[in-house]
């Protein structure tokens, strides 16, 4: 079937093209983005997503990616709500429009929650602290009820900090500290962690979380929501599984900064699922095969 990809320029949505463009059950993709997409082995389309309903073609499945990220969102509200709230409205009117009810997977986040639970699972009751978050509940609401309709086969996969993200950082680093620290102590940078030492969030390797969007896109759900089971990622435990990696002397600080620490209020520690069987083979094991992966694609690339 042919899969279309939102936000298909950016980290996630593009790696994810990559991948389904690459899968044999696909016939074939189309990347839709703001940003042009170059150079690519799929049908793009460039345009913001409010275009959507009208641009789009025919086809079996979406994943939706386009977002505005959580700091982003804080900043910009206006933004945030065009783009994560307006945007899931736009592809349900695509939806509606379709012969059969396409299959429709958004890329939620840990956001959502903010009761302070060590491990939330699908069960567990959003309450978000932040635009970004609260954005996201408004998108997976409007999804979820446009599947009771009839008009979507919807699921939502809430993705936790994926690491290693390994694109120059233009801003001070925010959630996904993790995997900045633990970048610039594999390339012998200093780094100052945003929060305490021991205080953690969600984090799974890149390749775990898009291997469970990719299936969540093809293959039949045990549930409307799932979940990226994911690790406890903080200062303190990044640290110690450096040095089991072999990787010491890391130069790394910690000071507060209470913007990150009112951003990540409230957070799991990890995400949890009830639906362990769907992700058990793609769940990630630890940190250290992250971090040893990682290591040696630097040592590539050097």
């Amino acid at each position: 079937m042919r899969v279309i990809v939102t936000g298909a320029a950016g980290f996630l949505g593009g790696r994810l093209t990559a991948m389904l463009a690459a899968d044999p059950r696909v016939a074939e993709v189309v990347g839709l983005d703001r940003s042009p997409l170059l150079a690519t082995p799929f049908r793009t389309i460039t345009a913001d997503i409010a275009g959507f309903p009208v641009l789009a073609p025919t086809a079996g499945a979406v994943v939706h990616a386009a977002a505005i990220t959580s700091q982003a969102s804080e900043a910009d509200p206006d933004a945030a709500f065009n783009i994560n709230v307006e945007g899931m409205r736009a592809v349900l009117r695509w939806a509606r429009a379709q012969p059969e009810p396409p299959r429709v997977v958004l890329l939620s986040s840990v956001a959502v929650f903010g009761r302070g639970d060590a491990v939330a699972t699908e069960e567990t009751p959003p309450e978000p602290r932040s635009t970004y978050g609260t954005s996201k509940v408004l998108a997976e609401r409007l999804l979820l009820d446009a599947t009771r309709r009839g008009e979507a086969d919807g699921v939502v996969v809430r993705l936790p900090v994926s690491i290693i993200r390994t694109a120059a950082r233009t801003a001070p680093p925010g959630a996904g500290f993790v995997s900045d620290l633990i970048d610039s102590a594999l390339r012998g940078q200093p780094f100052t962690a945003p929060l305490t030492p021991v205080h953690a969030v969600p984090v799974a390797s890149v390749e775990a979380s898009l291997g469970i969007a990719l299936r969540a896109a093809l293959v039949p759900i045990p549930g409307r929501i799932l979940h990226v089971p994911s690790l406890a990622g903080s200062a303190e435990l990044a640290l110690a599984a450096l040095e089991r990696c072999g990787i010491t002397g890391a130069r790394v600080s910690c000071a507060p900064d209470p913007a990150v620490e009112c951003l990540v209020a409230g957070w799991p520690s990890r995400l949890g699922t009830v639906h362990p069987g769907f992700s058990a083979d793609l769940a990630d094991a630890g940190l250290d095969p992250i971090i040893r992966a990682h290591a040696a694609r630097v040592a590539r690339a050097a």
